[in-house]
C-alpha cells in the first residue's frame, strides 16, 4: 500500500471516529413504557423559524440539554398514508399556548416523545426526528423510524406531566342524544334535520364528579368534495349549567347551500381528552379528515366557554 493511500485512509478513518462521537447513531423501535426503565436522554437545540419556502433550508445545531420543566410541543399524528408522522399543533406551558413556529424556535433537535391515545396514557415512546416545515402545508411535521398502526394520537415530550380520565363510549342507539343534534341543527336554521353517524363520550372534564357529553355528528356524502343544504359535521358538548343541561358547539361545519357545491368538507371527531397544560382540567382534542389532508386542533374548556388552544392541517 502506498503511502498516498495510506494517508488517505487514516483522514477517512479520523472523520468517521469524530462523526461517531458527536452524533450517536439511534436504533428505535416503539416501547412498551416500564416505569423502572430510564427514559432515553433529551437531545435538542435552537433554530430562528422559517416562514416562506424561498428561504435556505434550516440548518439545526443540536447539542445535550435537560429537559425542559416549562414546556413541551405537541404533536398529533400517527400512521397517515403507509407512513408514520406527526404535525406539530404548537406548544404548551404552565401559562400558554404557543403557535409552531414559537414552538419550533424553542426545539429544534431530535426528541423522545410519549405517546397518548384515547384510551391509553403513555402508551408508547418514540424518537421523533426534527421538525420539518411544509410550504405546501404551510406547518410543521415530525417524522420518526418508529412504526405502529394506531392514527389520531397525541404526543408531548417524554417527561412532560399530562393528565387523563376514563373517557367511556356510550350507545348512539338511543333516541336522547339524536334529539339533542335535532334541536341544535333546527337552532341553526337546518330545516328537517336528518341524522347521520354519531359518535358519543362521556367523560369528566374538570374533575368535578361531574359528567360532560361529547356529540361527534355527521352527515355528509361519501364523495369528500361536495356538500348542499342539510350536511354537516360537528362536535357538540352537553354541560350541566345550573340546575339545565346546555348545548354547546366545540367545532363544526353546517351547509346551507340548496345547490350542490364543492366544498372539501372536514369530518370532525373526537381524538382524546387530556390536560395538557397541568390546569387540572382536560383539553378536548379534536381530529379532522378531508379530501387528501388531515389535521387537529386543541379546544380548551373553561366552564361553558370553549377556545381553540392549537390547531394544525395539512
Amino acid at each position: 500500500m502506498t503511502r498516498t493511500k495510506k494517508l488517505f485512509m487514516l483522514i477517512v478513518l479520523f472523520f468517521s471516529l469524530l462523526a461517531c462521537s458527536q452524533l450517536p447513531a439511534v436504533t428505535f423501535d416503539v416501547l412498551t413504557p416500564d416505569p423502572a426503565v430510564s427514559a432515553t436522554p433529551w437531545v435538542a437545540g435552537t433554530q430562528t423559524a422559517e416562514a416562506f419556502a424561498s428561504q435556505p433550508a434550516p440548518a439545526y445545531t443540536q447539542e445535550a440539554l435537560e429537559k425542559p420543566t416549562d414546556f413541551s410541543p405537541v404533536l398529533y399524528g400517527g400512521k397517515f398514508y403507509q407512513t408514520t408522522f406527526f404535525l406539530l399543533l404548537g406548544g404548551v406551558s404552565r401559562d400558554a399556548w404557543l403557535a409552531p413556529d414559537v414552538s419550533v424556535a424553542r426545539f429544534a433537535g431530535e426528541v423522545t416523545y410519549s405517546l397518548h391515545t384515547l384510551a391509553q396514557e403513555s402508551k408508547y415512546f418514540f424518537w421523533g426526528k426534527a421538525p420539518e416545515f411544509s410550504p405546501v402545508c404551510k406547518t410543521y411535521s415530525i417524522g420518526t423510524d418508529a412504526t405502529f398502526d394506531e392514527v389520531g394520537t397525541v404526543a408531548v415530550v417524554d417527561g412532560w406531566n399530562v393528565t387523563k380520565r376514563d373517557a367511556t363510549e356510550l350507545s348512539a342507539d338511543g333516541q336522547i342524544y339524536e334529539q339533542v343534534v335535532n334541536d341544535w341543527l333546527s337552532a341553526e336554521g337546518v330545516n328537517a334535520p336528518q341524522i347521520g353517524s354519531l359518535q358519543i363520550f362521556r367523560v369528566d372534564i374538570e374533575g368535578d364528579g361531574t359528567d360532560e357529553i361529547f356529540i361527534s355528528a355527521t352527515r355528509l356524502d361519501d364523495s369528500q368534495h361536495t356538500t348542499k343544504a342539510g350536511d354537516y359535521s360537528v362536535i357538540l358538548m352537553r354541560k350541566v349549567n345550573g340546575n339545565e343541561t346546555v348545548t354547546k358547539l366545540v367545532v363544526g361545519d353546517v351547509y346551507a347551500s340548496q345547490d350542490l357545491e364543492t366544498t372539501f368538507p372536514r369530518t370532525y371527531a373526537i381524538a382524546n381528552f387530556i390536560d395538557l397544560n397541568q390546569d387540572g382540567v382536560l383539553e378536548a382534542v379534536v381530529g379532522f379528515e378531508r379530501w387528501e389532508g388531515f389535521g387537529a386542533a386543541v379546544y380548551q374548556i373553561e366552564g361553558q366557554n370553549v377556545t381553540e388552544a392549537l390547531r394544525a392541517e395539512c
